[in-house]
């Protein structure tokens, strides 16, 4: 009988019971609410400092517009990683190495000059061609049947002079001139007479008083069904 008032008189009283209930349910509930946040209630207040690492970002979910302006330079950037097609061309500036960018003009000018290539390629049969037209020089090309090149010069200035000459695979070395060498005037750049039309290069100078001057390198050429002339000029 002692035993069981013993037993009663360390029972809890209900007070303590409905306590306990209290702090179980209060414990629990702080459980669930670890566990399923509400939608945006984290900011930057509840993070910690450097707690956002990089396993933390999703792979390809950083985009351009959360890059600081100018936090991507050269140091950040693999060599030879850019190309052509990632680069807008109206952005670059002159090349600082490039001290005859601003001289170059285009690409058919160097220093000011006009740099020119003439060709002609044609079978046995074609009339009288014109292969170039630079600083009142003109050249026409012919490749009679044969076939047998000729080339003539004429010059839109009367005064100017015109000096030709070159090297042949069986014939002497070439030179012919034409002083003065005026408007209506035909010459003969490939002194013909003397070497033929083929198997020959050369170079001539075609010049005027009021000092402009035109260089040109050539080579004349007879196969067995077409004639060829080609080369540069520099006015």
């Amino acid at each position: 009988m002692k035993a069981l008032e013993r037993l009663l008189a360390y029972r809890p009283s209900a007070s303590m019971i409905v306590a306990l209930i209290a702090l179980f349910v209060a414990m629990g509930g702080t459980t669930y609410a670890v566990k399923r946040l509400p939608s945006k209630s984290v900011g930057t207040a509840q993070l910690k400092r450097n707690a956002v690492r990089t396993a933390n970002i999703k792979a390809r979910n950083v985009t351009r517009s959360r890059i600081a302006k100018g936090a991507v330079d050269s140091s950040l950037v693999a060599t030879n990683s850019l190309t052509g097609g990632d680069i807008r061309e109206s952005s670059l500036g002159t090349v600082r190495t490039a001290t005859s960018a601003a001289t170059a003009g285009d690409a058919a000018t160097v220093g000011g000059r006009t740099v020119q290539k003439f060709f002609f390629s044609a079978p046995a049969g074609t009339p009288a061609t014109l292969v170039l037209n630079l600083d009142g020089l003109g050249l026409t090309a012919t490749c009679d049947a044969g076939p047998a090149l000729s080339v003539t010069a004429s010059t839109a200035v009367s005064g100017a002079f015109i000096h030709t000459g070159g090297t042949h695979s069986v014939a002497a070395p070439f030179y012919d001139e034409s002083d003065p060498f005026d408007i209506g005037d035909s010459f003969d750049v490939l002194d013909s007479g003397a070497t033929g039309g083929t198997n020959l290069r050369g170079t001539f100078v075609y010049a005027r008083t009021d000092g402009t001057v035109l260089t040109a390198d050539f080579f004349a050429e007879e196969t067995a069904t077409r004639c060829m002339f080609a080369g540069t000029a520099i006015g």
